[in-house]
């Protein structure tokens, strides 16, 4: 299973609801206008890009390295890899040119590119978590599981393409990748995903966070929990973020989205959020429903959204109640019988 939010109703519901969704996202995506790469104030060849993922603005970032080997951190979905293509040409860059692409871990909205992008990058290399390597080699469960989650919305998640052995390099804990005057260390960083990685740039101490810290919504300054099913672990996350904080980053770079300047307080902030969350789900999904549920985490963490909207940003959160109700799930599952 991937971690997404399982669709409900029939088999030919899921269906037609995913023949509708295709054709929506397929007309809108011919009107997303490419965002070229901007400098991060961090130094001079750290760079990011605004792949509007899911057809929102300020959600899906993909991350430039110009350094003496090139390195793109993240890969967004199959449906994004044009516009990647796009932003590494409009750089000045040939596609040729990049030496590595990062993903974070091997959910769809990071990883789905990866195969599609190889096809232009002759000579790029995806660094993948050891745990999440095979899956990039043969994605065939993993995309079956993800239309199966996700039913109507898998659409927007698009697909994969297998990736050749020697087009990958398995990374475990404390692996580095030398660029010239940026060294990466991968850390593993459980919790979110198994499979999961955060990526430590030793030159400008900031920290490429996948989904590992969460999701941030920087144009209403949203700090949100995302704890999908069917392998979210609190306890692990927890940790991670410890280790996070341990690190003393001076940046935090979420996938979703964008750099985090007072990492600190994001990562405090989180500690207090995944906890509380958790114990919502446990102690009142089966009184007040998923909707009575929604409803107390949005209050909780969202304030006056001006720019993502309400929807948007519910559909985020009902993927972590069905996470979080999974967990709990399997920790009752787990705990010794009296």
């Amino acid at each position: 299973m991937l971690g997404y939010r399982r669709a409900s109703g029939s088999r030919s519901d899921i269906e037609k609801g995913s023949r509708i969704a295709t054709k929506r996202y397929m007309v809108l995506r011919r009107f997303v206008v490419p965002m070229p790469f901007e400098r991060l104030p961090f130094d001079a060849e750290s760079y990011l890009t605004d792949i509007r993922m899911f057809q929102e603005d300020g959600f899906g970032a993909i991350y430039l390295i110009d350094d003496e080997r090139k390195a793109i951190v993240e890969t967004g979905t199959s449906h994004e890899v044009d516009r990647i293509v796009e932003a590494v040409r409009a750089f000045g860059l040939k596609p040729a040119d990049v030496d590595a692409l990062i993903v974070s871990h091997i959910h769809l909205d990071h990883a789905g590119g990866a195969g599609f992008l190889l096809e232009t990058m002759p000579h790029a290399k995806v660094y993948v978590h050891e745990r999440g390597y095979k899956h990039l080699v043969d994605p065939t469960k993993l995309v079956a599981s993800a239309a199966t989650a996700l039913g109507p919305e898998a659409a927007y998640f698009g697909t994969m393409r297998p990736i050749r052995s020697d087009r990958l390099v398995s990374v475990h804990d404390g692996l580095t990748l030398d660029l010239g005057k940026h060294e990466l260390e991968f850390l593993d960083s459980p919790g979110h995903a198994p499979h999961e990685l955060t990526i430590l740039d030793r030159r400008n101490r900031c920290v490429y966070t996948g989904d590992a810290a969460g999701l941030y919504f920087p144009a209403d300054e949203i700090l949100m929990p995302v704890a999908p099913a069917p392998a979210f672990d609190l306890e692990k996350n927890l940790q991670t973020f410890e280790r996070l904080l341990s690190l003393e980053p001076r940046a935090l770079l979420f996938s979703h989205y964008g750099p985090h300047t007072r990492p600190k307080e994001a990562i405090e902030r989180m500690m207090a959020l995944y906890p509380a969350w958790s114990r919502i789900v446990r102690e009142r999904l089966a009184t007040t429903g998923e909707d009575g549920v929604l409803r107390e985490l949005y209050d909780m963490t969202v304030r006056a959204p001006k720019h993502y909207s309400k929807e948007f940003l519910e559909r985020r959160i009902r993927t972590s109640i069905t996470g979080l109700a999974d967990y709990h799930a399997r920790m009752e599952h787990a705990a010794p019988q009296r």
